[in-house]
């Protein structure tokens, strides 16, 4: 039986080829995966903790709206938040307008002079 050398390279080629192609299908899963892993479970995060804090919004608490609006939530109910703006003026908004619940700062501390440091001596 006699083998062309073209017939030998043809067949080595196939079998490269097949190779390769698994390769690129292996290469497009993890860049799918990883592109997963990067945009979307993140931007799910952020939509879940954004919900959360929607649905938890009490009367009293500070929070900002979408179009940049800092009120106290006077009352809410599944849908809709009423924000007191200002003192007596109050207006109902959806609750996806809430961005965020605005967190008092922590007050700090007063630092009196330190009982280690002496007074300069007096003459």
């Amino acid at each position: 039986m006699l083998v062309s050398s073209g017939s030998v390279a043809v067949v080595l080629a196939a079998s490269k080829s097949s190779g390769s192609s698994a390769f690129s299908y292996l290469f497009l899963v993890v860049l799918i995966v990883g592109a997963y892993l990067v945009f979307v479970r993140p931007a799910k995060a952020r939509q879940r903790r954004a919900l959360e804090t929607r649905n938890n919004v009490m009367p009293g608490v500070e929070v900002v709206t979408t179009a940049g609006l800092i009120a106290t939530v006077v009352s809410s109910d599944d849908e809709t938040v009423t924000l007191e703006i200002s003192p007596g003026v109050q207006s109902k908004f959806l609750k996806q307008a809430i961005v965020r619940v605005v967190t008092p700062p922590e007050p700090h501390e007063e630092i009196g002079p330190d009982s280690t440091e002496q007074s300069p001596p007096s003459s």
